[in-house]
């Protein structure tokens, strides 16, 4: 799990890969935001690229989002 998550953190901190999970500032990228959206897409998209498995994002409406907390 380590090794996995250590994957997903490099590439979504890596600005010249990952250009969708960035909030700007005045044009500038200051920090990443991103949800499980993004992770689905990693899965899919990096870490199986060559398989057949790929992740779903399942959403629960009776879960909904109320605030967004920002760190």
């Amino acid at each position: 799990m380590n090794s996995i998550q250590e994957d997903f953190l490099n590439w979504i901190f890596d600005e010249e890969k990952n250009t969708e999970y960035w909030a700007l500032e005045n044009g500038e990228r200051i920090h990443t935001n991103y949800d499980a959206k993004a992770i689905v897409e990693w899965l899919n998209n990096v870490r199986f690229k060559r398989g057949i498995a790929k992740a779903k994002l399942i959403t629960n409406p009776q879960l909904c989002v109320i605030k967004k907390l920002y760190f």
